[in-house]
C-alpha cells in the first residue's frame, strides 16, 4: 500500500513498496483509508523495503484529506 509521508523539507511525498518511476501515476491511501491519485516526482530516498518520492510539482503541496 502506498502512503502519504511528510518529507524533511516539510512537503508531502509518498512512501511506496515497489520500484517507482518518475512521472508514474499511483494511488495513495491516507490514514482514514481513502484513496487518492498522485504522480511521482523525484525519488528522495531508497530503503530495503520502500522508496520515498516527492510529488510531481503540479500536484498540490498537501494532500486533501
Amino acid at each position: 500500500m502506498n502512503t502519504w509521508y511528510k518529507l524533511k523539507d516539510g512537503t508531502w511525498g509518498v512512501k511506496i513498496r515497489h520500484q517507482g518511476t518518475e512521472g508514474e501515476a499511483i494511488e495513495v491511501t491516507n490514514k482514514a483509508g481513502e484513496v487518492k491519485d498522485a504522480i511521482l516526482g523525484k525519488r528522495v530516498a531508497k530503503f530495503d523495503d520502500a522508496e520515498l518520492w516527492s510529488l510531481f510539482k503540479d500536484e498540490p503541496a498537501e494532500p486533501a484529506f
